[in-house]
Order: C-alpha cells, then structure tokens, then sequence
C-alpha cells in the first residue's frame, strides 16, 4: 500500500484514482470543482479542500490536470502542494504538458523532491480497465517508487530522462489527431468519388483504430479527448513553429472547427467537421504553352478540383417592377447587373472571388470600357475566366448588356 494523493479528477481522473483504490492504496484526493470529489469520484478516498492538504503524509503525488498553467497552479500556487510534501515525496505529472514545463517545473521543486513525466496513451474506456500506456521520463530512482502504483492503471513504458515522457506524448497526439483529419478528407474524396461511407469506414478500420470508432460511435456518446484539449496539444508539438506539413494543416483544421464552436466536442467530431468544409480549389491562370491574354481583365483557365458549382442565368438590369433601368445608359445598367448578381452569390454563401467564369453580352462592343469599369470594381483579385460577345439583340428591348456568371461555391 501507497500513500497517494491524486490531484484533478476530470474525465480521466475519476477511473484512474478508482483504478488505485480497487488496488489497495490510501488514496487522498483533491479537485478544482469539489462536487467531482465527491462520491462515487473520491469513494473510498479522503477529500481535501486544497492540494497542500491533499500531499500532506504522502509518498506519492500524482497530478492529472488540464495543462501547464494547471499544473504549476496546483503545485506552486495559492495552497499549492509544493510547500506542504514530504520529504523525498515524488511527484507524477500524467497530464500532457509538454517537455518545457516539464523542465520549467522540476527546476522549482526542492531538494529530495522526485518528479517523473508520465502523460498517457488511452482514454476512459481504458483508463477504466487499467489498460493506459503511460510514457514515462525520469530517472531510475524516481521511477522505481512509483512504479508500483502505476501499474494499477496500465503498462509503463520508461521512455528516457525527465521530459522524455511529455516529449513523445506529444509526437503520439500529433498523429491521432491528424489522422482524424485525414479521414475527414478521406470521406471528403468518397463523398467526390461515390464511394459509399460505411464501405470506407469498413476498409480503413483495417487500418486505422480512429475510422473504427468513427464507424462505431453514436450521437450522445461523451466525449473521450476534446478538440479544444487535441488544440493544445498540437499547439505544443510544433512549439509556436508553423513548418508546412501534416500537423500544421491538422492544426489548421482544428483551429477550423474551434472557430465553429467544436471546442467541447469529440475528436472524432474534426473527420465530420474536416469532411464538410474541405475547401474547393480554384486555380485561375495562364498555361505557358499558349499567348497571354490581350488584356488583365480575365483569365485563360479555371481549374476547379473540388465543391459545388453555382450557374447563374443571365441577368440584365431589370427594377422591382420588371422595367430595364436607365434605357441607354450603359454604366448605369452595369451597375444594376452587378448588384443583382452580388446579391445572388451571396444567398448562396458565394462572392465574386469565388467567380470563375463570366460571359457578357452587349449590344454595342463600343460600350465595353463603361462596362469594363464598373466590372473591375467587383472583379478586384486573380481574374475569372472570360467571354465577351456583341449580338444585335437582347430579349429586353432597352437591355445593352446580360451577363452570367458561374461561381464554385464555398462549403
């Protein structure tokens, strides 16, 4: 028997301090929120109302918070349990924090203190079943007087020297979470394909864990490891860099689904979230093998590899009442024109930059600069493909000009 002090029982908490009761420890407890301290969290457990009070006559610490900032609050701050350990009590921090604040804090603690990093692989299901992978770093010594208790929560695995633990926690997140975004892309292109979705899932289960529990999971289902909690811990594997690659866009596409409001939800919510807003690609451009256009006001080709594409019928410049605005005044009809189609893309949630093909017809070819110049004024970015005609009628008497437009919408 161990005399433990389990500090934070959170999601992952509550099983894994239950795990160590069932195990036969004398087990302390204490959480931000109390009521999560209280039975059936701390049964079997004595609550205490601060972490000084928690570490007070314990060997072992263990902390399981949500972040640095968490844990050197608990630790160092207001009735932190810095002040109040044994001597040579160890401390085993099993959140994911990261290698720097993990140097941060062993370089406050006092002489004698043992501290071993010790973030896990797992959630609920197997922190309930005792069936974690906890990376551990630390020295030999350390670890040795916590590995006994350890052991009641999963296999431990000595990664290396302190900091080695939070390290390669960080690197195993970095993967799973870009996996999940993967699958949503994967989706994204079955979607493009016509390739049925159970049948993707079914075939990539056979490769990947995450497409297993996103073929298995229901709407309901609590949420194991949060999206808000897979933005830090990427945040802290590129450690403030930005280098192109696979965690900078899985970062971005957290960020994504943050900004929609998805901070609370699942992981697995990223492939869902990933699948929906792939955004289409639109290349606008000039092939070298054939002449520049005459003029900057379009381009030769649009290349368009993904999303739905919006056809808008020609509009000419008709009011509310069905009559053509300003008979003979081609500025004034651009300008109605525009405003129509403006406000057709934008009821598809759709604007000019996302315009990749336009053809004009007027009655006068003369007429175009008027023309030209209102239309620079929506057209401002790479220019969209372009057809320009004179024809001797319109279906209106008074229209000098129609113009249609097809746009690659946006998810």
């Amino acid at each position: 028997m161990t005399r433990i002090a389990f500090l934070g029982l959170g999601r992952m908490g509550v099983p894994m301090a239950g795990r160590l009761l069932a195990a036969g420890h004398d087990l302390t407890v204490w959480n931000r929120t109390p009521a999560r301290a209280a039975p059936p969290a701390g049964a079997g457990a004595a609550v205490r109302d601060t972490p000084a009070e928690a570490v007070a006559g314990r060997e072992l610490v263990i902390t399981m918070l949500t972040d640095a900032d968490a844990v050197e609050d608990v630790l160092f701050g207001p009735g932190g349990a810095v002040p109040a350990l044994e001597p040579g009590a160890v401390i085993t921090d099993m959140s994911t924090i990261g290698p720097d604040a993990v140097r941060r804090i062993r370089s406050r603690l006092p002489e004698g203190a043992g501290y071993v990093d010790a973030p896990v692989s797992g959630s609920v299901p197997q922190a309930e079943a005792g069936e974690l992978v906890i990376f551990a770093g630390g020295t030999d010594t350390d670890l040795a007087r916590c590995t006994g208790p350890l052991e009641s929560l999963g296999r431990v695995r000595h990664v290396g020297p302190p900091g080695s633990g939070a390290a390669l926690k960080l690197v195993v997140n970095g993967v799973l979470v870009a996996n999940v975004a993967v699958l949503g892309e994967a989706l994204a292109a079955a979607d493009r394909l016509g390739v049925d979705t159970d049948l993707v899932l079914d075939a990539l289960s056979r490769l990947s864990p995450q497409a297993r529990r996103l073929k298995e999971s229901t709407a309901g289902d609590p949420p194991r490891f949060t999206l808000a909690l897979a933005a830090k811990d990427l945040a802290l594997a590129l450690d403030g860099a930005h280098p192109p690659g696979v965690f900078s866009a899985a970062r971005a596409r957290v960020d994504a689904a943050l900004n929609d409001g998805l901070a609370d939800h699942d992981l697995i919510a990223l492939a869902d979230h990933t699948r929906r807003t792939s955004q289409m690609r639109v290349t606008l451009g000039n092939p070298a093998t054939v002449p520049a256009p005459p003029n900057p006001a379009y381009s030769h080709t649009a290349h368009v590899t993904q999303g739905p594409m919006l056809y808008v019928s020609g509009q000419i410049a008709l009011d509310d009442n069905g009559k053509v605005d300003a008979p003979g005044d081609m500025t004034r009809q651009s300008e109605v024109v525009f405003s129509l189609l403006e406000r057709i893309l934008a009821a598809h949630g759709a604007g000019f930059a996302d315009v990749v093909n336009i053809r004009s017809f007027l009655t006068d070819l003369d007429l175009r600069r008027e023309y030209g110049a209102v239309r620079a004024r929506y057209f401002t970015g790479p220019p969209p493909t372009s057809t320009t005609v004179e024809v001797p009628r319109l279906f209106h008497p008074d229209a000098l000009l129609e113009v249609e437009v097809v746009a690659a919408v946006p998810r």
